[in-house]
């Protein structure tokens, strides 16, 4: 479990920082340092400690060779996918980033009363935006794409001046992105801007949980990811690689974040419906189908599928390509789950062994004789 505390706000480059600090490798980043074309002639990537308030933290600055003056969300979609195809970006991290984007686009769209194709954006419409998007996702893929958390963002106070004018903090485009995305947002520590739109999008897009507080865990790693400013707090963000339950077992964190699918379909019969769970069964960790009424009293079935974040194609294409629907819903939930060994026992009374799963969380244990070994005569 990652968890990220922006106790003096976040940024993209504050993002960076931290998951560098935590041993996430700068050789991931060094693609978008070359990466040439649609305006951009190579761009440099400082990385350097520094110390904020007596904080060690990693610093990094993203200096793009390029000259504009505003780009289009068509040309930031276009910049995108041409910068990931060259950093050799996973189908992942792909979709991670394009969901920032768009919802970075969305957001300015709504303030400017635009739409996200020809809004066009000044401060987050450099490449610099794209490096931030892109190198959080590559960085966090890098360390396992582990669960995120985050506590509440702090936004600072006071106004701030923007190719738009002055503006009151938080900026319009971040107070978009809470709204929309339900991010807990608090005041202080200090006047001044210190969450971006950049550096908001970048948590609502990681699927993080917000909490209140922060959550029993174990830290195992501690990073932190230098600010651009001064003040008298210090400006870092900190995230903690931790596992999950203080009292759990070595083998990992019980606690994860998994992905439901919702799909109503009212077209298909039972049999072509248990077809398609058999094929679920090859990349989703659980697929029930419940029974329901529809419009007009007519009978469906609700197909529920949990699944990991990595088989998100997966699980679409079999639900566009084996199914009738045209659409499904998904979110992301979590799920503890105790930890588990499978032993072989001698049965009692019998010249034979059986398989017995022992589950194990904390103080509590838990043991089950495997159905099929009890009737198996070997």
């Amino acid at each position: 479990m990652l968890v990220l505390e922006p106790h003096c706000g976040v940024s993209g480059d504050m993002l960076l920082g931290a998951l560098l600090d935590l041993g996430a490798s700068r050789a991931r980043l060094e693609p978008l340092e070359r990466f040439e074309g649609l305006g951009v002639a190579g761009t440099e990537i400082r990385i350097a400690k520094t110390v904020k308030q007596g904080l060690s933290a990693t610093c990094v600055d993203v200096l793009p060779k390029e000259h504009y003056h505003a780009r289009s969300g068509e040309e930031l979609r276009v910049l995108l996918d041409a910068a990931a195809t060259f950093a050799d970006a996973s189908e992942e991290v792909r979709r991670r980033a394009g969901a920032a984007l768009e919802l970075l686009l969305a957001a300015e769209a709504q303030v400017h009363g635009s739409d996200p194709e020809s809004v066009h954006l000044h401060e987050a419409g450099s490449f610099d935006t794209i490096v931030d998007v892109l190198g959080f996702f590559l960085l966090l893929e890098n360390l396992g794409f582990p669960p995120l958390c985050s506590l509440p963002v702090r936004v600072g106070g006071g106004t701030v001046r923007t190719a738009h004018g002055l503006l009151a903090v938080p900026v319009p485009a971040v107070a978009a992105l809470a709204a929309r995305c339900g991010i807990p947002l608090e005041g202080g520590p200090v006047r001044k801007e210190i969450a971006t739109p950049t550096g908001v999008a970048l948590l609502a897009s990681s699927g993080a949980r917000f909490l209140q507080d922060l959550p029993s865990v174990v830290p195992l790693r501690v990073g932190y990811g230098a600010g651009r400013k001064d003040f008298s707090v210090p400006n870092v963000l900190r995230a903690l690689l931790c596992r999950g339950d203080a009292e759990g077992e070595e083998k990992g964190d019980a606690l994860e974040e998994v992905l439901l699918f919702e799909v109503s379909i009212d077209d298909m019969t039972g049999e072509e419906m248990g077809r398609v769970l058999a094929l679920l069964q090859e990349v989703a960790l659980e697929s029930h189908l419940v029974q329901a009424l529809g419009k007009k009293g007519r009978p469906l079935f609700l197909l529920r599928i949990l699944a990991k974040r990595e088989h998100f194609d997966s699980v679409a294409d079999l639900l566009f390509g084996e199914t009738s629907t045209i659409g499904f819903r998904y979110w992301p939930v979590g799920r503890r789950k105790m930890e588990y060994t499978v032993e072989r026992r001698p049965m009692k009374g019998e010249d034979r062994f059986v398989r017995v799963k022992i589950s194990r969380l904390g103080g509590v244990t838990k043991e089950k004789v495997e159905f099929d070994d009890r009737f198996d005569p070997r």
